[in-house]
């Protein structure tokens, strides 16, 4: 009896989540490659022997494999994009000589918009979508804490008319992707998980940017708490025009529940913009208010955080 070997994986994008995949990996006998951004940050990352680790109990030094663009010296098959959005195409355009015609390319990251384009860019790519809500930062360079344990789903979006891969075609790239306690659960549609956890980000990010608050503290702010609610409002009238079913009260509800779970985090927009980065905003709610906009509908509320973090 033969065994097909496992695939080798490039993860693209060695931020905290693509770190948390390439750890466990590491740790359970299926090494992903991490491919940085350029040959200073692989120098960098060989300078401090790897990524320093902390899983879930004391912190453990992990010489993960990785490479960068300049330095790939093998096609890429199959890819786990966990890149920020605003990072995605250039990153992708960096590594693309390498990228085979038919590779599997699988999307983990915030926001929505970057699926269309890497299509367009590679149309034989074969392209499936992620969400996580593993609880994962990082507390230094190189350095992780895996801080709470969540659910990661993978599936296919129909909303970019590609010919189906199949479930038992997906339900394999979830196990590949299931690593240690990274469980990846295969769904039939990731569009409206997707859509959900925008709405939830929506919410959430940009007002932890305008108070400078931790998320669970925007439940304790009474000012805060009402502007959430006024979003909520606005979010729900592009759900219902999209057909979805949920309510303001029952998105309200979700939106709170998430906050309340990850009361300590600080959201990942609100940690761009404190150390000067380019934040997710675009392809978060840039996203819900260009899509607003489509559909006839004011977002005035939505709009304004737009700016506000824009120009924070």
């Amino acid at each position: 009896m033969t065994t097909t070997a496992e695939p080798n994986w490039h993860i693209l994008g060695a931020g905290a989540i693509g770190s948390l995949w390439a750890s466990h990996g590491h740790l359970h006998g299926h090494p992903f490659t991490l491919i940085l951004r350029d040959a200073q940050r692989l120098a960098d990352y060989q300078s401090a022997r790897g990524i320093t680790a902390n899983l879930g109990g004391s912190a453990q030094h992990l010489p993960l494999k990785a490479t960068c663009p300049s330095q790939l010296g093998e096609p890429i098959t199959h890819l786990l994009i966990c890149a920020k959005a605003q990072q995605t195409q250039a990153a992708v355009a960096a590594i693309a000589a390498h990228l085979s015609d038919d590779a599997v390319v699988v999307l983990l990251q915030n926001g929505l918009g970057t699926a269309a384009p890497l299509m367009q860019h590679k149309p034989s790519l074969r392209l499936l979508q992620a969400s996580t809500t593993e609880g994962v930062f990082r507390n230094g360079p190189f350095s992780i804490v895996h801080a709470g344990r969540g659910q990661t789903l993978l599936g296919q979006s129909t909303a970019l008319t590609l010919p189906p891969m199949g479930e038992e075609f997906i339900a394999g790239i979830a196990r590949q992707l299931s690593v240690g306690p990274l469980q990846v659960t295969p769904v039939a549609d990731i569009d409206t998980v997707l859509w959900q956890k925008l709405l939830v980000n929506c919410a959430i990010n940009p007002l932890t940017v305008k108070y400078r608050c931790r998320n669970g503290e925007l439940l304790d702010n009474p000012l805060a708490l009402q502007e959430l609610g006024d979003i909520v409002n606005e979010i729900a009238k592009v759900n219902h025009a999209l057909g979805y079913r949920d309510n303001e009260t029952e998105l309200l509800g979700r939106v709170r529940q998430v906050a309340s779970k990850t009361a300590l985090n600080r959201s990942s927009m609100l940690q761009d913009i404190e150390a000067g980065r380019e934040t997710e905003i675009e392809f978060i709610t840039g996203y819900l208010c260009r899509l607003g906009t489509e559909l006839g509908l004011s977002l005035p509320r939505n709009q304004s955080l737009l700016t506000l973090v824009r120009e924070a």
